[in-house]
């Protein structure tokens, strides 16, 4: 690719101008760090390129160039662990989620398993930017064991041994690229590789059995029925109140709810229309229910997601 740039300024074709930021009175490449060293290729080969067009770029603020330059590093496209620590950064200087997704163009809920990766052990995060294991593959491990650490690596390190002792070749195989410097960061994160070739993590060498194609869409759409149901909201603010006798008290004393009301007759409940409609349902022979804790809830949401972005 230099060397088809550093041919086209030889030939005074044209090529996309480079983006520049001024700094203490020098210019500093923002956004074209290869067509820049094409441009320096072409001239030490005799080239007479005695000036040349660049786009200006007054940044509003700290953000904006960090972005700017993380976006203009795109052909030393980051690994995922790398991409990870580039939004959880942008994330710190006050972009948020909802933002990058619409500057890359992404679901919310794809920045948001982007930055999962930082919540994995660090094994595993080598694992991702060594491509021995894919991030997708990772993020339904981590939810398998509700991000338990410890058996997520017991997990791993039986079908991959010394998964802890795996080393890269750099450091900076997981840091944060460097926003501030020219061309840096990209190619530290994602060249790094380890001396000797390991066998890469597999659904096959965790013991995980894929299903046929037509069995995976089947339970995937039937869970997504499943889980979008919890959704329902009640049509109207009305309520409705049950009444239940002293001998039924005891039912209720492990409710915490204040729409529960105790007193020398009884127990009252409060019901909203959603509440009763599922109370209704249950009250069919053929339906019945599963009950799930608001955090348990969460965690059905993210399966959800992740699966409608396949």
């Amino acid at each position: 690719m230099i060397v088809s740039i550093k041919q086209a300024f030889k030939e005074g074709r044209q090529v996309d101008m480079i983006k520049v930021v001024k700094r203490k009175g020098k210019y500093l490449v923002r956004q074209g760090h290869t067509r820049f060293h094409g441009l320096k290729l072409a001239i030490s080969e005799g080239a007479n390129i005695p000036k040349l067009s660049v786009i200006l770029i007054d940044y509003k603020n700290e953000i904006e160039e960090y972005l700017e330059n993380l976006d203009g590093n795109r052909s030393n496209g980051l690994n995922p662990v790398g991409q990870a620590h580039a939004l959880a950064h942008a994330v710190s200087l006050g972009y948020s989620v909802e933002e990058l997704a619409m500057r890359y163009q992404r679901s919310t809920t794809a920045i948001r398993n982007m930055l999962k990766i930082l919540d994995m052990p660090l094994e595993l995060q080598r694992l991702i930017s060594l491509n021995l294991i894919k991030k997708t593959l990772a993020i339904e491990i981590m939810l398998k064991y509700s991000n338990d650490h410890k058996m997520v690596l017991k997990h791993i390190e039986g079908f991959l041994p010394g998964v802890k002792n795996i080393e890269t070749t750099t450091s900076k195989i997981v840091g944060i690229p460097e926003h501030n410097a020219a061309g840096a960061g990209p190619d530290t994160l994602n060249k790094g590789g380890p001396e000797k070739k390991n066998s890469a993590v597999t659904r096959k060498t965790l013991g995980i059995k894929r299903l046929s194609h037509k069995k995976t869409e089947r339970l995937k759409s039937e869970f997504l029925e499943l889980v979008e149901s919890t959704h329902t909201e009640s049509i109207t603010n009305t309520q409705t109140e049950l009444k239940f006798g002293r001998d039924s008290a005891h039912l209720f004393k492990n409710v915490n709810s204040n729409n529960v009301i105790f007193s020398n007759d009884g127990v009252q409940i409060i019901l909203n229309d959603e509440k009763l409609n599922i109370l209704l349902s249950l009250l069919n022979d053929e339906n019945t229910a599963i009950i799930v804790s608001k955090p348990k809830l969460e965690e059905l949401l993210e399966i959800r997601d992740l699966l409608k972005e396949y």
